[in-house]
This record gives structure tokens, C-alpha cells and sequence, in this order.
């Protein structure tokens, strides 16, 4: 929104709200919103916080406004770490902050006197993008972390992450969810956004969202992330299609003809690389796709040249020089952030977007190939569907048909299979499977079709809650407290899948079979 010249977060930023989690999952609608203005209120009750979040819900932003809050205000000295840095790290966490953070800086020039300043109260940590740590180094960056806060409980300190990252079995933080923008806050988001000399345009947004019946698209509109994208293509696509990945392509295309500022008109920057749009957009496609499944989210530029030039051997028909290309996709595009040394995407979501083109685009033979290796990765750690469901949920927009066929049905097949075959389930391979069938339903699977196809007193009413992760990282194990969940709700659970699974895999099929068929009837038309 803001990149022709810097502008200060505080002249932007609209205090967001977040709601303890406990509280979001009981009382959707009457919940007791929290105010992130306030550095020291958000800390009154606890010194320890997890802010959950889907992505664009604004969990960075929120760092970022805390972090200037506290300088302002002199609450505590401030410190941001981004998690996603410890994935080329080699040490320790702890050693990172010594060496990287207090001995780098200079806040304190031996181990003695860095024990001594951390051993009080003085600090604020901030360690955003915990669903950013590759899944290699997540299990032990968390104990680090744990020990971490234990050996220095005196501080303050907060994590960011996606939801279902098992960020919020830590021991000692409380848990807060990321709320949605409301219809209230929406008008005063797009002002905050919009310069005051262009009053009648945020006029004209905010009359074009009011008039939107689609609670869908409202839903759409209250993630900060996606309102803001909206905002920048408004002037060129004042309508929200119905499909998310449509969404980003508008957003790449607004991106790439009007990057400067509207007040510069029809004027489009110079791209030096002398590549066509559709160049650009295979090179995003393939280097996200590469960089998604190698978890990559920060880029040195060693590994930017070293996958770019991969591409151009592979795809001999692209031809580009790997610095002119850096520079468009940061100065003419903007669609490549520069952090120090290090490149980034404006958002990750724009990079999972990319990613799940690609794959769209490829042939029949290459889809089967990726296809069956997502099953693969979901099959070794099924939390693969909750880490990367924005990613799952483009793709599945965009070739619905192939995740159906390639990964949803065999799943639920052989799940289905191990009940059949398991005369003794005992109630941890009860919730095991349970948790399982959900999860791919309710992940790969479109709402709408969803609630046709598998039985709506399964996905929605009748149903134990996901808890935990097992030691396995592939087994989720019945939480110990049966408060929470029951026997009685697991043994209910199986008992509805025993019954129906098999319909729901023929009613999936079926349905499939009907699309095919009616793009068939279409083409002998002709």
C-alpha cells in the first residue's frame, strides 16, 4: 500500500483486537475483544502471550506497532526476532540472542553480563513467525524456546503463528486468537490506508464493501491483509471474485502495470530485465514452487541466484539476467522485499499462491506426480494439513478435481481401511483416526461441497476437538483431561465414519464425474 516513499506504521496502523482462545472457540459472538493499542495493558495479566492468526490477520503488524509502543511509552526495552532466521542459524536459540541480538548490538559485551541484564525485568521479546521454523528444527527450536523463557521468566514475552502449529501447548504463555476485522472497524481500516487528499476514493471503497449481500466475501474482506489488497486493486477490479486465487492474480496484475502511485497516471515503470508479464509470472510460479516445498521463506541472495539459474537451465525459453530480474521484481514490480541482505515476499501468501499455480498449470502426468507426493508428506505428518491449509486451499481452487482424486480419496480410503481392518481399536487409534478423517475433509475439501458431500453432523456437529499432537508428530493422542473431550464423543465420531465413509467417498466421486462429464457435453457441442 505504502511504498513510494516510507510513512510512519503509526499513521497507518488500525489497533487490531484479540481474544483469549479459550473464549473464541466457546463464544464466537460474544467475545471480549482485548485492544493492542496498549503495550502495557496487553501484559497486565500475564507475561507471557501466543497470538495466533491466519495468515494476513495483521500478527506481524501488531509486533511491529508493540514494538514502537514500548519505545514511546518506555515500557521495557523491545526485542524482535524473527523466527524464520534460525532455519540457517547453526547454534543454539539462546546462542542466537547472545551473539546475534546483545553481543552484535552491543547491549552487553560477555556471557556474565548478558545472564546478568536478562536475569530482571527489562525486556520484551517478540518472536515472530513461529509456523515459519522449517519442520526440521521446529521440535527443538520450541524446547529452546521453552528453556529459554523458563531460565528468564521475568520478561516479558510473545509469539506470533498461524493456528494448529501446537504453538499453544506451551507451558507458561496464555493464548490469544488474532480477531477478524468487524463491519465497525472496516470503514476505519480502508481510511487509515487511503491519504487524506483522496478522501473520495475510500469514500467509493467503503460504499463498494457496504454493498456486498456475500457474508462470504464480508468474511473475506475482515482479514487486514486481503482488505489491503483489495484497497490497492480497487481502481482497477472494483469487484471481489469469488475464488481467493482470482483474488491474488488481480493483485499480481495491479502489482505489475501500476506499481507508482495513481497520482503518476498511466505511467509504468521500465522493467530492465526486457521480460514479457507472462515471463515474470513463470519465473514467480517455479522459484515459489521450489522455494515452498524446500521451506524457504527468507531468500539470501546466494540461494536467489542459485534457484534462478536453475530455472533458466531448466526452461530454456526463459532468458534473463539474474540482477536486472531481482531488481523488477523489487523496484518495477514490488512483489520482492528487500530485509538487510536477505529477500522476501510482501507476504508468504503471495508465495503459496504462486506455488499452487504452478502446479495447476502443469500436465496431467506432472500433477499425478506432485499430487502423490503432497499425499506422501501428509501421510508422514498430517499437521502438513493445518500448517499449510492456505496453500492446500489455492490449489484446491484452482484443480479441485486433482486433489480429489489424488490425495482426498486415498487418504479417506485407507483410513477407512484401517478401521475395517482393526477389530480392537483401542481410544488413542480411535482419536487418531477421527482426527485424521476431519482434517483431510475439512482441509482439501470446499466448504460448500463439504457440507453437500460428507455429513454435516460429522464436519460440524458431532465431532471431538483436535488437542494435541503426540510425541510421533503423526499420532494425535485422546488428551488426558476428560473434561474435554469424551470416550463417549470418539466412540460417536467412529461410529459416524463406520456408517458413512464410504458414501461420502462415492458421493465425492460422483460428483467429480458429473463435472467431467458436463465439460464433455460442452465440448461435442462444438
Amino acid at each position: 500500500m505504502h511504498r513510494s516513499e516510507p510513512i510512519k506504521l503509526t499513521d497507518f496502523y488500525q489497533p487490531l483486537h484479540i481474544a483469549n482462545q479459550k473464549d473464541y472457540r466457546k463464544f464466537s459472538h460474544k467475545l471480549k475483544k482485548i485492544s493492542t493499542e496498549d503495550i502495557s495493558k496487553l501484559f497486565k495479566k500475564s507475561n507471557y502471550i501466543t497470538l495466533i492468526g491466519n495468515a494476513g490477520s495483521g500478527k506481524s503488524t501488531i509486533v511491529k506497532y508493540l514494538f514502537i509502543n514500548a519505545v514511546q511509552q518506555g515500557y521495557k526495552i523491545p526485542i524482535k526476532i524473527e523466527l524464520r532466521y534460525l532455519n540457517e542459524y547453526k547454534h543454539s536459540f539462546t546462542d542466537y540472542i547472545f551473539n546475534e541480538i546483545f553481543l552484535f548490538h552491543k547491549l552487553g559485551f560477555t556471557t556474565p553480563i548478558i545472564e546478568r541484564l536478562l536475569g530482571g525485568d527489562s525486556f520484551v521479546f517478540f518472536f515472530d513467525g513461529y509456523d515459519e521454523i522449517s519442520s526440521d528444527k521446529k521440535e527443538q527450536v520450541t524446547q529452546e524456546i521453552d528453556k529459554f523463557v523458563s531460565r528468564f521468566p521475568n520478561n516479558n514475552f510473545l509469539i506470533t503463528s498461524r493456528p494448529y502449529t501446537n504453538i499453544d501447548t506451551l507451558p507458561l504463555f496464555s493464548n490469544y486468537i488474532v480477531c477478524d476485522l468487524d463491519e465497525k472497524e472496516i470503514p476505519a481500516f480502508v481510511k487509515k490506508q487511503i491519504s487524506d487528499n483522496e478522501e473520495e476514493l475510500s469514500e467509493k471503497i467503503i460504499k463498494a464493501i457496504s454493498k456486498i449481500d456475500n457474508r462470504s466475501y464480508k468474511t473475506f474482506l475482515s482479514n487486514p491483509l486481503l482488505l489491503s489488497m483489495f484497497i490497492l486493486t480497487f481502481q482497477s477490479y472494483s469487484e471481489i471474485p469469488k475464488k481467493r486465487s482470482d483474488f491474488y492474480r488481480q493483485v499480481f496484475d495491479t502489482l505489475y502495470s501500476v506499481h507508482d502511485s495513481v497520482s503518476k497516471l498511466s505511467y509504468v515503470r521500465e522493467k530492465i530485465s526486457g521480460l514479457p508479464k507472462d515471463g515474470f509470472e513463470d519465473i514467480l510460479r517455479l522459484f515459489s514452487f521450489i522455494s515452498f516445498f524446500e521451506e524457504k521463506f527468507i531468500f539470501q541472495l546466494e540461494y536467489l541466484e542459485q534457484k534462478l539459474n536453475i530455472i533458466k537451465e531448466k526452461k530454456k525459453n526463459l532468458k534473463f539476467s539474474n540482477d536486472n530480474l531481482i531488481e523488477d521484481l523489487q523496484v518495477a514490480i514490488g512483489i520482492l522485499n528487500k530485509e538487510g541482505l536477505d529477500y522476501t515476499f510482501p507476504h508468504r501468501s503471495l508465495q503459496e499462491y504462486f506455488a499452487a499455480n504452478y502446479i495447476s498449470n502443469l500436465s496431467d502426468q506432472n500433477k499425478e506426480l506432485i499430487f502423490k507426493k503432497i499425499k506422501t508428506i501428509i501421510e508422514k505428518e498430517y499437521f502438513y494439513l493445518i500448517n499449510n491449509h492456505h496453500f492446500l486451499a489455492l490449489l484446491g481452487e484452482q484443480d479441485y478435481n486433482s486433489m480429489m482424486k489424488l490425495v482426498a480419496i486415498p487418504l479417506l480410503e485407507d483410513l477407512f481401511q484401517n478401521l475395517e481392518t482393526s477389530n480392537r481399536l483401542n481410544l488413542n487409534d480411535k482419536y487418531d483416526t477421527v482426527c485424521k478423517t476431519f482434517l483431510t475433509a475439512v482441509e482439501l475439501m470446499q466448504p460448500e461441497l463439504r457440507k453437500e458431500l460428507i455429513h454435516k453432523e460429522f464436519c460440524e456437529n458431532n465431532r471431538p476437538n483436535i488437542i494435541l499432537l503426540g510425541e510421533s508428530r503423526n499420532k494425535f493422542e485422546f488428551p488426558k483431561d476428560e473434561k474435554v473431550i469424551s470416550e463417549k464423543d470418539v466412540n460417536s465420531s467412529i461410529k459416524i465414519i463406520r456408517q458413512n465413509g464410504q458414501n461420502w467417498i462415492e458421493d465425492i466421486k460422483k460428483n467429480i464425474a458429473d463435472q467431467e462429464k458436463s465439460d464433455a457435453d460442452i465440448i461435442d457441442i462444438i
